[in-house]
């Protein structure tokens, strides 16, 4: 019996002494991210016509919008930052018309845009001034099948002043951007 304190101290030496570690560095990169497309029907050119009257007197219609479009993004911001996406028309719209934007919710099974988060703020007139539609996101993506991920657009025109609208045919481009707030 009195050798058993030296084999415990021994043995408790040797639990003491039969453990090691190691250890490595790992860096981890998460690229900014900002990527925004438009996913259409058939072709992401829309053609708006207003409606002839049938009969003298009566108004000319803004005809029927179109919803052809679906807008979807991805996203990975820096910490602390968030990003819109704005929308302005490059060309002149016609005298006497507006150019409505209308965003529905969105829609999808995309991961990190919620209503918590990210949210449509109004439909707009689009101008030539760059307008915002959706605001705070962050890190988000939208998913990417047509009519069932991201944000239905509908275009449609109004008359805003009448005595300014002349009959022909313009061309003009709207630009989606998502900019960094």
């Amino acid at each position: 019996m009195r050798y058993a304190p030296y084999i415990w101290l021994v043995m408790l030496s040797s639990a003491a002494f039969g453990q090691s570690s190691a250890s490595t560095n790992v860096s981890i990169t998460m690229p900014s991210v900002a990527l925004i497309d438009l996913l259409p029907a058939g072709s992401t050119n829309i053609t708006l016509k207003m409606a002839a009257p049938a009969e003298a007197g009566v108004a000319t219609g803004t005809g029927t919008g179109n919803n052809s479009v679906w807008l979807v993004f991805t996203s990975a911001v820096t910490s602390g930052g968030s990003r819109s996406i704005k929308g302005d028309v490059v060309g002149t719209i016609p005298a006497g018309l507006r150019l409505r934007l209308d965003v529905a919710p969105y829609t999808g099974a995309g991961v990190g845009f919620t209503g918590g988060f990210s949210y449509v703020t109004s439909n707009k007139y689009l101008t030539s001034t760059s307008t915002s539609f959706i605001d705070n996101i962050k890190g988000a993506y939208t998913g990417n099948t047509y009519g069932s991920s991201g944000f239905r657009l509908t275009y449609s025109l109004e008359i805003q002043n009448y005595a300014s609208i002349r009959s022909g045919t313009t061309t003009l481009t709207v630009r989606y951007t998502m900019a960094d707030n």
